[in-house]
């Protein structure tokens, strides 16, 4: 499955310039919703793809992005729309076959019912099959609908919390609470703030969506 491919997409939210320059590095295609087409053309780099309603980018950010790559694809679309710029974004990106999606800019911003999309989005079932992770420099988000394993460092938080209905038969390692083949339900706090006890932890599930949230070098409650 996949054609090796890592697409980087970039939305309008809060973007770390030198977060973004590494991931813009490491990426075979860069697709960007609407404004984060303009945090591409400041970090120096350039967008395959632009898709969105032009709202948040403007004339002139249009202007330098088609500069910065003369052969980018602009998608306009109506603002009056079925789907978010995020949403339009990941199927752009899905179009090149690809392994792995980076979505950058998806946390902050100012409307937090897009953040909140954005973050559902991980469900979408045209792109559940894919290694997605919606990334900034303090945190990596993704969905678990089988494995998945933690890179990071002894004491960052890991959330786990069931979405769209109950995940079965969890098993971890490398946490300080392990499930052991407990359940999650949706509407439960009983995966929040576990701990990395080393660098690496594993987490797998039986049945069921598991929203997986890695706080890189944080301590809370």
């Amino acid at each position: 499955m996949g054609s090796g491919r890592t697409v980087l997409v970039v939305l309008n939210g809060d973007i770390d310039p030198a977060f973004l320059a590494r991931q813009l590095a490491a990426a075979d295609r860069v697709v960007a919703a609407d404004g984060g087409a303009q945090a591409v053309t400041e970090s120096g780099a350039a967008c395959d793809v632009i898709v969105g309603d032009g709202d948040s980018l403007g004339e002139q950010g249009l202007v330098e992005a088609q500069a910065a790559n003369p052969d980018v694809e602009v998608r306009r679309f109506p603002t009056a729309k079925d789907a978010t710029d995020a949403e339009l974004a990941m199927r752009a990106a899905l179009e090149v076959d690809p392994d792995r999606i980076i979505v950058v800019g998806a946390f902050g911003g100012a409307r937090l019912d897009h953040e909140l999309a954005s973050v559902m989005l991980l469900a979408n079932q045209h792109w559940l099959d894919r290694d997605v992770v919606l990334a900034d420099s303090r945190r990596d988000v993704r969905l678990v609908t089988d494995r998945a394993e933690i890179r990071g460092q002894a004491g960052d938080i890991v959330t786990l919390l069931a979405v769209g209905g109950p995940v079965k038969n969890i098993h971890s390692h490398g946490l300080a609470y392990e499930l052991g083949g407990r359940s999650l339900v949706v509407g439960t706090s009983l995966g929040v703030s576990n701990e990395l006890t080393g660098s690496t932890a594993t987490v797998e599930v039986e049945s069921g969506m598991l929203l997986l949230v890695h706080e890189h070098g944080s301590a809370g409650n």
